[in-house]
């Protein structure tokens, strides 16, 4: 099932944005974090409450990569706010913003 729509915090827009301009020339990469909200007529919604800016590990031009430690960390990011929020939502990674 492919998403119908996609709402993203306020602060993880402001995330998302400082970091692009904080880096000005160089590509950046970054995790979203949320879940899936799936409702009764079939849409679905990517709820995304969560971002975790990446250091690139590689300073080519055309490569933005991270190591996989911050990886290990952001997954970490996730099961934490999982089990930190009396709602029950799940925490996870959802997707990675790449900026040029």
């Amino acid at each position: 099932m492919s998403l119908t729509s996609v709402k993203m915090s306020e602060e993880v827009w402001f995330t998302c944005l400082t970091h692009a301009l904080s880096t000005e020339t160089e590509e950046i990469m970054g995790l979203l974090l949320g879940d899936i909200q799936y409702s009764k007529g079939g849409n679905a919604t990517a709820l995304i409450w969560g971002a975790s800016p990446q250091t690139r590990s590689d300073r080519r031009k055309d490569r933005v990569e991270t190591n996989p430690e911050q990886l290990a960390a952001a997954s970490a990011q996730a099961e934490i706010s999982f089990i930190c929020l009396p709602t029950c939502l799940v925490t996870l990674l959802l997707s990675l913003f790449h900026l040029p």
